[in-house]
């Protein structure tokens, strides 16, 4: 109880609600670090005290039925742990269904030591049933805006992006708010040659070995937007073609970065505490739940980094960092650092 009393404290300092629901909170993160999953029948018996798994899953329950969502808190308090500085952002999508409940999540996550830390995100399609395929543009600056209204484009050091992540008006955009970027585009995306001939971006790193890269001179007209290309020859024969506004020479490593998107994806899913199982059909009691899963995730997180740095430690699983987390006195040195 003693660990349910110290996340409570530094909770309230950002949760502006009742002690009772800020205490659920602390208890909900707890156990989804023990059980590794989102049934709410199995993170019931995760809790401590002597309340009946039953009573503990009702109130649980009545907490993601009642209380509003409040995903810019969770936001600010996962931004408050975060390195000062710009950051580097990362987006994409993670999507399944569950019966005719599309699950389609757009998400903005902050590069950090090998795992992106998930900040913002926003649900594709409708309340019913969600929506299949990718997001559009608006959904993307939807959710850009968000960041700037809460952190400032300041604290942007670059957004990094797959091939879905394009189009004039959205580049557009990010440059109008002076925001960096190293984003992949399609091998057959049209960009102009040194004469100003729009060509096929294949056709101008044909001659590339397995390994090489080249910046290529000038800006050069992706759509109706000016960009520098960089681009590289994978070991798989693809090419790997990236647009920035900026500073060409770094693009490739930049975005690289991205690939810890995916690391995050499989902590929060199947590798971790199994979202895509999660028994909710109404998305905006799955949005709450995400949002506690999403401080459980960098609660666990940061304890283990906490801990590699005071006792370097070899962790396979998150239910490794699970036992080292609750089993008692590494959780209140933890907390007494923040």
């Amino acid at each position: 109880m003693r660990e349910i009393y110290k996340l409570t404290q530094i909770l309230k300092n950002d949760f502006k609600i009742n002690l009772a629901r800020i205490t659920l909170i602390a208890q909900m993160m707890i156990s989804l670090i023990k059980v590794r999953s989102v049934c709410l029948s199995e993170v019931a018996t995760g809790f401590a005290g002597k309340a009946e798994a039953g009573s503990n899953e009702k109130r649980i329950q009545r907490f993601l039925k009642d209380f509003p969502s409040d995903s810019d808190t969770v936001a600010r308090f996962v931004g408050s742990k975060l390195p000062a500085g710009r950051w580097i952002l990362t987006t994409d999508r993670t999507y399944w269904e569950f019966g005719k409940l599309k699950i389609n999540i757009l998400m903005l996550a902050v590069v950090h030591k090998g795992v992106a830390v998930p900040l913002l995100w926003k649900f594709l399609g409708d309340s019913d049933c969600g929506k299949k395929g990718n997001s559009d543009t608006q959904e993307r600056i939807g959710l850009i805006n968000r960041f700037i209204r809460l952190f400032g484009a300041d604290r942007i050091g670059a957004t990094c992006a797959d091939r879905e992540f394009i189009g004039s008006e959205w580049f557009g955009y990010l440059r109008s708010q002076g925001i960096a970027i190293c984003i992949r585009i399609k091998e057959n995306q049209h960009i102009t040659d040194c004469d100003g001939i729009a060509r096929p971006g294949r056709l101008l790193f044909q001659d590339l070995k397995t390994g090489e890269s080249r910046v290529l001179s000038g800006m050069r007209k992706v759509g109706n937007v000016n960009v520098r290309i960089s681009g590289m020859k994978l070991s798989d024969g693809a090419l790997l073609i990236v647009a920035s506004f900026d500073n060409p020479e770094a693009a490739l490593e930049t975005y690289a970065k991205r690939w810890q998107i995916e690391t995050m994806f499989a902590c929060l899913k199947t590798k971790g505490f199994r979202f895509e199982s999660t028994h909710l059909r109404d998305l905006e009691r799955i949005d709450k739940l995400l949002g506690i899963v999403t401080l459980a995730f960098v609660w666990a997180y940061l304890i283990g980094d906490h801990l590699n740095e005071t006792e370097p430690v070899h962790i396979k699983k998150l239910s490794d960092i699970g036992q080292k987390v609750y089993s008692g006195t590494d959780m209140i040195t933890f907390v007494k650092s923040l």
